[in-house]
């Protein structure tokens, strides 16, 4: 024997909630297939850093009038150079 649905049941509430859900997922995809080409062969690097450094790399890439990524590329081949590797890191 099957359950019943409640009187106060609403099967229209349900369907709009699967359409809402399908719709985001459409725009999602679309905009990481936007963002892919201009990211084409390269690589996510990332670190998990306080907030008073995530604030003060973004007060540093401000003053000099960089952006954060090129600060970060800047680091990386400082630490590259450290270490007797080529600075290979570009934007």
């Amino acid at each position: 024997m099957t359950k019943r649905s409640p009187l106060t049941f609403n099967s229209e509430k349900v369907q709009s909630l699967k359409n809402d859900k399908t719709s985001m997922h459409t725009t999602t995809q679309t905009i990481k297939h936007e963002n892919k080409k201009s990211r084409e062969g390269r690589h996510f690097l990332a670190a998990h850093v306080s907030h008073e450094t995530t604030k003060q790399m973004g007060i540093l890439a401000i003053q000099h009038g960089r952006t954060k990524q090129d600060m970060l590329v800047e680091a990386i081949n400082e630490l590259f150079a450290k270490y007797g590797l080529a600075r290979i890191a570009d934007e």
